[in-house]
């Protein structure tokens, strides 16, 4: 399927319900996003908030939030819920919102991309292979607060 990718730079109505309804399928314990949430991740300039959309209807069937930071020595980009609607798989969507994440992350002087994805996303960590990625021997730490 051709889909339409595009980084979201305004809120719609109609937008945070969407993303809520991918998110909910990436993990089924995240938290609803609220309306302001959404506006809050499109007015940070680090975020770019990027959806696959139906080129008829509009539907957004995927998304990804790719973040560019900048750290003393150079700037790195982040990949973060990456996510296709269960109906829309299989049909390259993520295939090319991450290619568009790439060329994104490269236009803005990123020189480094990384995501982490959990081993049983057997699916998701081929794909991340099959697109150049490579697993690095490294540990996450996660501190809630």
């Amino acid at each position: 399927m051709k889909v339409i990718i595009e980084q979201v730079k305004t809120f719609s109505l109609g937008l945070t319900q969407e993303l809520n309804s991918l998110l909910i399928q990436l993990n089924p314990d995240s938290r609803t996003l609220l309306d302001e949430d959404v506006k809050e991740t499109i007015e940070e300039s680090s975020n770019h908030l990027l959806v696959a959309k139906e080129p008829v209807n509009h539907k957004i069937v995927g998304m990804l939030t790719l973040i560019i930071n900048r750290i003393p020595s150079w700037k790195k980009g982040w990949i973060e819920d990456v996510v296709v609607d269960k109906k829309y798989r299989n049909q390259g969507i993520a295939t090319e919102l991450i290619t568009y994440a790439i060329e994104n992350a490269k236009n803005n002087g990123a020189v480094s991309l990384n995501l982490t994805s959990r081993p049983e996303r057997e699916d998701a960590n081929k794909l991340y292979g099959k697109l150049g990625f490579k697993k690095r021997d490294t540990n996450v730490y996660r501190m809630e607060l």
